[in-house]
């Protein structure tokens, strides 16, 4: 188990923080209850704060708090994986549809990401947080609130699923690696086709690196 001890953050912060990271390193294809008594003994707080970190876990939809019972992480089945990627597609093809008006600034921002993730791609947590990230922000630049709102709601599952590809062993991160910058690269040549591209292989990717179909 993930060891974590008090710092300089607030005690809410702390268990929010470890639980957050225990969470995304589940396989996927597990479930688990979080017991607010056992997760403040092993974060070094409290039960007030394990609970007011439960409550923002829940409205991030990392859990579901289950009365009596505790905290729920459910699992993310091969079915969810493919919905998941196929949200994805539609979301992030419409996002960088205005790619010929896109600011330099922001594909800027893309890249400074890629290069954040090279110097991370040993940790796999950190990894997948600017990848998720990465899409994000792809997903902002298309300018509506309403699907950017949906992308974040889908963020805990993509951790889960994310932390899992890039763990089993081969270069997972890799590939991602350059999938992104053929993204990026295609965004910068103003090119709608070769990014619809780029995003379609980068999402068949990650479903056969997850699912392996």
């Amino acid at each position: 188990m993930i060891q974590m001890t008090p710092t300089a953050q607030s005690q809410p912060e702390v268990a929010y923080q470890w639980m957050k990271s225990y969470i995304a390193a589940l396989p996927r294809e597990e479930e688990t209850f979080l017991n607010e008594g056992v997760l403040a003994k092993t974060t070094g707080t409290s039960r007030t704060p394990v609970r007011e970190a439960l409550l923002r876990l829940e409205a991030e939809g990392f859990v579901k708090r289950i009365p009596h019972k505790g905290a729920y992480v459910p699992p993310i089945s091969d079915p969810d994986v493919r919905a998941i990627l196929q949200a994805r597609s539609v979301v992030e093809k419409w996002a960088v549809s205005a790619v010929e008006t896109m600011l330099d600034a922001q594909i800027d921002a893309f890249q400074r990401v890629i290069d954040q993730q090279r110097e991370a791609r040993d940790d796999p947590a950190r990894f997948i947080e600017l990848d998720t990230e990465f899409h994000t922000l792809m997903v902002r630049a298309g300018g509506n609130p309403v699907l950017a709102d949906f992308y974040a709601s889908l963020r805990q599952k993509q951790l889960r699923i994310g932390v899992k590809a890039v763990s089993q062993g081969t270069d997972r991160a890799g590939d991602v690696l350059r999938e992104h910058q053929l993204i990026v690269d295609a965004l910068r040549s103003r090119s709608l086709d070769a990014a619809h591209q780029a995003i379609d292989a980068h999402l068949d990717s990650t479903r056969l690196a997850v699912i392996g179909y």
